[in-house]
């Protein structure tokens, strides 16, 4: 049976930090969490705190802020009112 996981991500791009939220049908590692949403290429967090990734690509790092199951209704209207 599938779940609804919603995740909050925080990102930093450059000076920049912005925050975003998905809501996943599994239970997963951060890494993975971060992998899925941000599409990263291969774990990179040298020098970063624990479980922040780091992206060459788009120069950004990413780490969850908080991982939390909620009921299929709540999962709905956030898809609905496009909140994640």
């Amino acid at each position: 049976m599938a779940k609804n996981i919603l995740v909050k991500f925080e990102m930093t791009i450059g000076d920049y930090e912005h925050s975003d939220q998905y809501i996943f049908d599994k239970e997963m590692t951060e890494y993975q969490y971060c992998k899925k949403f941000w599409n990263l290429s291969k774990k990179n967090s040298n020098g970063l705190k624990t479980n922040v990734f780091w992206d060459n690509w788009e120069m950004n790092a990413i780490s969850v802020h908080s991982i939390s199951e909620i009921s299929k209704q709540d999962a709905e209207t956030l898809k609905r009112l496009r909140v994640a």
